[in-house]
């Protein structure tokens, strides 16, 4: 299909997510299009998937899922907002679409979902059969670079922040008179830049026509890159479930995929109807790799460490914060040779059992405390297989890869004795998520 054909199809689909609660009719899609019906018909269906009046349905029963689940209205009152003329008809096309009646949805734990289709944003590469299989939902995006109305929201507490911007700035760009049921909110976390202490920062924006003619005290226009994106999705919750969500595409898919993490933003988009965020978008942002990272086999030496270590819920949370707090007032360490390791219980499901651990090696001349000497250990030495990559979380996919690896190696097995842990490597820009690589050494003994 030629790019003016793929621009008519976005047209007729902005033109039906526009009146998705109104009656349409096939012939004013057409003609929003600028096409005729028998070939809007057949463009539709080789750029989307779908059939036109299957689309329309889709979408309609997607947003009656969303206020099911999340408002109080009535079953008749969603089915005439959402389009349908009558509650015989939208019953019949619900229960069909979902298998379930509008009554036993709204009580269910299932979700039903059919997003907006977004030609700009076509799907860019397929990952491997295995990879698809495990992880589904998780797809390649290439998203255009966009002139954008941001708001940078700061707050003293990190818990709640991207919360408190999307309130604000909804609130803002509907006062404006921007119509909200269209628009497309993005999120992103502004990186610690040291220059506000005690300070978090998260940018609101969203891509409004005629973006430079927005006037407000508090916005300003930003423009995009665009890149290769992995999206994937979050129900909106607690923080610890959309940071899971994260921790899945970066920690696990990510190390898997033949991509590497992208020098372009992070983002989150919110789907939200009448001011409520009804789930997440998570737009993680990738290149293709070069080539594939090397698994070596290395003879290490014991490491003495100051071991921080926390077991069961939070662990991980714990920990930072205590390292956090004796690393305050020690801003010199860094240049003191001291490197920076980290374990976990890899492969334990029951939280219970699980156990976090962060570690600093120990120099000669560091002072430590009569406490500091009871969390004095030792990473023990011997033969391992490790890997070097991008800092990607808990670091599960590439523990995956080397599990895997040694699993199928003839010469070397698992030593279950010792423990595996990661080295941190800071590179030398500013922008340490990025720049820092991970060495992860697996334990194991010759055959």
């Amino acid at each position: 299909m030629k790019m003016d054909t793929a621009y008519a199809v976005q047209q007729a689909i902005d033109y039906m997510e526009e009146r998705i609660g109104e009656r349409l009719e096939p012939e004013r899609i057409a003609e929003a299009a600028y096409m005729s019906l028998p070939n809007l018909y057949r463009a539709f269906y080789a750029l989307t998937g779908h059939p036109l009046m299957e689309y329309i349905r889709k979408r309609r029963v997607s947003q009656a899922a969303i206020q099911l689940r999340h408002f109080g209205d009535s079953v008749m009152d969603t089915a005439l907002d959402c389009g349908f003329e009558s509650y015989r008809t939208f019953a019949a096309v619900f229960k069909k679409t979902t298998g379930m009646t509008p009554g036993a949805y709204r009580k269910a734990q299932t979700y039903y979902s059919f997003e907006r289709v977004n030609l700009a944003e076509r799907i860019d590469y397929s990952e491997d059969r295995e990879l698809s299989s495990r992880y589904p939902d998780v797809k390649v995006v290439r998203v255009g670079p966009v002139d954008v109305v941001s708001y940078r929201h700061v707050s003293s507490a990190r818990e709640g922040l991207a919360e408190e911007a999307f309130a604000i700035f909804y609130k803002m760009l509907w006062e404006a008179g921007v119509n909200m049921n269209k628009i497309r909110l993005f999120g992103s976390d502004v990186p610690d830049s040291g220059s506000q202490p005690n300070t978090h920062e998260y940018v609101m924006m969203a891509p409004v026509r005629d973006a430079f003619t927005f006037a407000h005290p508090k916005a300003s226009v930003i423009r995009l890159p665009g890149g290769l994106y992995a999206l994937s999705k979050a129900p909106p919750g607690p923080a610890a479930s959309i940071t899971a969500a994260w921790n899945r595409v970066l920690a696990e898919w990510l190390p898997r995929s033949a991509f590497k993490l992208g020098d372009h933003p992070f983002m989150e988009e919110f789907q939200h109807l009448r001011g409520k965020v009804a789930r997440l978008k998570l737009f993680l942002p990738v290149m293709r790799k070069k080539e594939h990272e090397a698994i070596g086999i290395a003879e290490l030496s014991p490491v003495r460490v100051l071991a921080f270590r926390s077991e069961g819920k939070d662990a991980e949370a714990k920990v930072d914060e205590r390292m956090s707090a004796w690393l305050t007032g020690r801003a010199g360490l860094g240049d003191s040779g001291t490197s920076i390791y980290m374990s976990c219980s890899y492969g334990i499901s029951e939280e219970a059992d699980s156990w976090y651990e962060l570690a600093l090696s120990v120099v000669d001349d560091m002072d430590l405390s009569v406490e500091d000497r009871g969390r004095i250990s030792w990473l023990a030495g011997g033969l391992y297989a490790h890997m070097t990559t991008g800092a990607y979380g808990a670091m599960t996919g590439v523990l995956d890869l080397l599990h895997a690896w040694v699993c199928r190696n003839g010469e070397y097995r698992l030593d279950d004795q010792r423990q595996w842990f990661a080295k941190y490597v800071a590179g030398d820009d500013g922008d340490l998520d990025r720049s820092t690589m991970v060495v992860c050494y697996v334990p194991v003994l010759e055959r």
